[in-house]
């Protein structure tokens, strides 16, 4: 990797990624995109477990500081389920948040009690694991984004000149020369970029605030000197009420796939790092998040 800064960096970003499956255990509807729903009920949940958990999580702090976490549910849009279904979702924390979860834990327990969604729908915790590079992996596991990076970068041919493409499978809110994203995805240098500066703000705020690190992260990022695009993508939008503004706000964003075709393999370790991250707006609900095919 020539990258030396972002291995440094992955070597030393924690990471938990959680999914948590629960069995219903009535007949309810659930909206399209459950992330809204997923973030609202988890905040309660966890404000009961432990206040400093919630304040970290779900806390005002300064204008460019990230929330360290991520609610994601499943692709689907169903909304009619039934007594038994299995329902999942993933809960992401990113550095010093990795310490939360025994509160984490306890949230998801006395969630239960409070019920899921516009109906207070009953269900029980079935099973917590861990998403590792290599499958899922029983309890909680806090890993780093090495561990993704090198198991996936291990994977793969070395070769100069490949095709990839992004799977984006959550709306990804993006603005690309200040105009949001809703149809022809941006081109290669762009998801570098975006990707970069989801990590470094992370990581000054939840990680290290190691300023010369940062610095070598953007000098030594890769060059795309020439790149072919082929855009399948497509604007999908959502709403989402708001009870603090007392309205609709957009929640939609950018779906589909792109592929990139040239030599581009330096791109590789920041594409696979952005796949654990999530990308753009919105992600403590979920959005953003894509899978690298390669």
């Amino acid at each position: 990797m020539n990258n030396l800064a972002l291995y440094h960096l992955a070597s030393n970003f924690k990471l938990l990624k959680l999914k948590v499956f629960i069995q219903l255990e009535q007949d309810t509807v659930f909206p399209a995109f459950k992330g809204s729903m997923l973030h609202g009920w988890f905040g309660h949940a966890l404000k009961q477990a432990d206040e400093q958990a919630f304040f970290i999580c779900y806390g005002e702090h300064s204008a460019q500081q990230p929330k360290p976490y991520l609610i994601c549910p499943s692709d689907d849009h169903k909304t009619h389920w039934h007594q038994g279904e299995l329902f999942s979702f993933e809960i992401s924390l990113f550095g010093d948040a990795t310490k939360l979860i025994d509160p984490i834990v306890i949230a998801l327990k006395l969630g239960e009690k409070m019920g899921l969604g516009s109906m207070r729908t009953p269900f029980k915790v079935i099973s917590i694991s861990t998403i590792t590079a290599n499958g899922l992996k029983t309890g909680a596991h806090v890993l780093t984004l090495e561990h993704y990076l090198v198991n996936k970068l291990d994977e793969m041919p070395e070769l100069n000149r490949i095709e990839l493409a992004l799977a984006i499978s959550t709306p990804m809110r993006l603005k690309y020369n200040g105009q949001v994203v809703k149809k022809q995805a941006p081109p290669l240098e762009f998801w570098i970029n975006a990707i970069l500066r989801r990590l470094t703000q992370l990581s000054r705020f939840w990680v290290t605030d190691n300023q010369d690190l940062l610095n070598d992260l953007y000098a030594q990022r890769p060059r795309i000197s020439h790149c072919e695009t082929t855009s399948h993508c497509y604007f999908e939008d959502w709403q989402r009420f708001s009870k603090k503004e007392q309205s609709n706000l957009p929640f939609g964003g950018l779906k589909g796939q792109v592929s990139y075709y040239g030599e581009i393999s330096q791109a590789l370790p920041l594409l696979i790092l952005g796949e654990q991250l999530h990308l753009g707006g919105k992600t403590t609900f979920g959005l953003g998040k894509y899978q690298l095919i390669h």
